[in-house]
């Protein structure tokens, strides 16, 4: 996986919830903290503070997680303060009509469980792809 190619670039900062928790150790050691730094949250607050914060460029998010707040709404919670953060949603769900809910609070992409690591790394390196090509159109 590769981030960006300028030596000046950091890693992804990405807070994940629910069971991409589980993977945290693997995703240390498999990309490595050059390339991303993950971490999990305790709270949507504390969610919603992070990403307010600056401090997270992407999130994985789990409609298991044991917070009072549904995922769709903690999404929809999210755009409002930032729109442009790649969320992936790991859910159970797979009616049309909760995919297409997902979708219209654009999230990256909604997976179903169970979220095994090659499909984490996949959309890790999905969201960094995306991340990248913005920021080179934003250098020109």
């Amino acid at each position: 996986m590769v981030w960006l190619a300028h030596p000046q670039d950091k890693p992804l900062d990405l807070v994940v919830t629910g069971e991409a928790e589980s993977w945290l150790p693997a995703l240390g050691r498999i990309v490595g903290p050059r390339y991303l730094r993950a971490r999990q949250v305790g709270s949507d607050q504390e969610l919603l503070d992070v990403v307010q914060s600056g401090q997270a460029d992407a999130a994985v998010l789990d409609d298991d997680s044991p917070w009072d707040v549904d995922v769709l709404k903690l999404l929809r919670m999210l755009r409002r303060v930032d729109q442009g953060l790649p969320v992936v949603v790991v859910t159970t769900h797979t009616d049309r009509r909760w995919l297409e809910h997902a979708l219209a609070l654009a999230a990256f992409s909604v997976v179903v469980k169970p979220l095994e690591l090659e499909e984490l790394l996949r959309q890790i390196h999905g969201m960094m792809d995306k991340l990248s090509r913005a920021l080179r159109q934003t250098e020109f």
